[in-house]
């Protein structure tokens, strides 16, 4: 019985989805009357849907960057980041994966499709159904008519983002605490995934009662804000609650400081400054024994001084000479919430004739020269105890290793230049370009990051430079003014 019910299922399958493709039937489960429909095309043994078709029918907004090969679905709670040619997506800083590659936008970004319905699920709304015997989808709407909540901070102002279903009455009241209180007449409230969320910002706390007139909700204010006003917007339905800092007169050091540390908190970019070898690893040594894991720390501590007096929070993944494995300097980087990783070298050749700086991002090695400079850099994992956590970087594992990366290279691609391009230019040294290859170091960053060789210690003339404090601030000044103009560029863009 159980083999003539599978066979009638492959059949059916078959019969429905054409090798060329065919139209998925899409149900509500509310209204027998609608009728939808997106294309499915049967991609070998996997079925594959036009992601911004579907989302289009299911009244999810999208942003597409076809030149960046990227499309985001902003859902009420969350928004998701898909990436041509990368199984990963990112759910705000959540890394999430499929089992099959987003393909290149063409006719449009194809997505497995039982994978990205089961991963859409868990933020949509209402209930996201897949029958793969029928191959349709059934689709329920929000059991509630206010889905959850989410914040934008900024320096000085938080803002309190509700979506829902349908656009509700509101009644907003300032509370003497300088909170607010909300009342949505004849409302409901999905209670899991308020209770799911935490306060953040300026906002310290809330409070949620869903009764039989409607949804009640009090926002409690840090001691340093106060509530600002309410925008709604129609389409689709939000309320945006914004609160506000309180000006600085009238406000106790310990409120000043609080504010303080909240603005810090969120106006300040995060930079991961990683200098390479260290400890046992004195990474490569000049014709004098200079050693590249001594100049490498010293320009990176100059490096940090700089950013910080620009207003840029630094974090050293060594501040001392010790050892710190290639696998935990992105750990660190991605834990310390990082904006962009750098990792500084001193370049090395076995003709001393070589010199000049150049720049690595992630991506799979092209050039006999970037695969010589990587497998330098990568021989690092001989002074570990243990490597079973490195393979080969091969074409084919390269997408597999390179995980949160993926989302990342067009951003590391053009920081990459940006100090290639910058540095080269104000020391009035030899520009060897950018160029790409397999490091371990640069594996799992959840942000842009490159690979930058500085100079080469094997080069007599470029030796001495290295060895030259005054050499090593003028570097250090550079590599600040191009993070500088990244980090500019990013936030104009973003």
């Amino acid at each position: 019985m159980r083999s003539t019910t599978l066979l009638l299922a492959v059949a059916l399958y078959i019969w429905t989805v054409p090798v060329f493709g065919g139209w998925m039937p899409i149900e509500w489960m509310n209204d027998p009357e609608r009728v939808d429909s997106v294309r499915v095309i049967l991609d070998g043994e996997a079925l594959r849907v036009d992601l911004g078709e579907l989302a289009k029918r299911l009244g999810i907004e999208c942003r597409v960057d076809q030149a960046g090969g990227r499309i985001r679905l902003e859902l009420p709670v969350r928004r998701l980041l898909f990436t041509a040619g990368t199984p990963f997506v990112l759910a705000e800083g959540e890394l999430r994966q499929m089992p099959l590659a987003l393909s290149p936008p063409g006719d449009g970004f194809l997505a497995p499709l039982e994978p990205l319905v089961a991963l859409l699920a868990e933020y949509y709304p209402g209930e996201l159904l897949y029958d793969p015997a029928a191959v349709k989808l059934l689709v329920a709407p929000p059991r509630h008519d206010l889905f959850g909540i989410r914040y934008v901070v900024e320096p000085g102002i938080t803002r309190v983002i509700l979506p829902a279903g349908k656009l509700l009455e509101c009644r907003a009241d300032s509370l003497p605490d300088g909170g607010a209180r909300l009342f949505f007449p004849g409302g409901t409230v999905d209670s899991a995934a308020f209770n799911n969320q935490t306060a953040e910002g300026l906002v310290a706390g809330i409070q949620l009662r869903q009764t039989e007139d409607g949804v009640r909700l009090a926002f409690m204010p840090d001691s340093g804000a106060a509530f600002s006003g309410l925008e709604i917007e129609s389409d689709p339905p939000l309320y945006v609650v914004k609160f506000s800092s309180k000006t600085a007169s009238g406000l106790d050091s310990e409120a000043r400081r609080r504010l303080e540390e909240e603005r810090d908190r969120w106006a300040l970019d995060v930079v991961v400054i990683d200098p390479g070898h260290g400890g046992k690893d004195p990474g490569a040594v000049g014709q004098t024994g200079l050693k590249e894991k001594d100049v490498v720390l010293d320009v990176s501590l100059r490096l940090r001084k700089a950013l910080e007096k620009r207003g840029v929070r630094i974090v050293m993944t060594r501040e001392t000479d010790v050892f710190i494995p290639l696998h935990e300097r992105t750990k660190i980087a991605n834990s310390s919430g990082g904006k962009l990783f750098i990792s500084i070298h001193a370049n090395a050749n076995t003709s001393r004739r070589v010199h000049g700086i150049e720049t690595y991002f992630l991506a799979p090695t092209k050039t006999d020269r970037a695969m010589k400079v990587a497998l330098r850099e990568n021989a690092v994992i001989r002074f570990e105890e243990s490597r079973d956590q490195y393979v080969d970087l091969t074409e084919e594992n390269y997408i597999l290793l390179g995980m949160a990366q993926a989302n990342f290279a067009r951003e590391s691609q053009s920081l990459a230049a940006i100090l290639q391009d910058g540095v080269t230019e104000g020391m009035a040294m030899k520009d060897l370009g950018v160029d790409q290859a397999g490091f371990y170091v640069l594996i799992g960053a959840s942000m842009p990051a490159v690979l930058f060789e500085m100079a080469f210690i094997s080069n007599s003339a470029e030796e001495k430079q290295l060895r030259n404090k005054r050499f090593r601030q003028i570097m250090a000044d550079e590599i600040c003014q191009a993070v500088m103009e990244f980090l500019q560029q990013s936030r104009k863009e973003g």
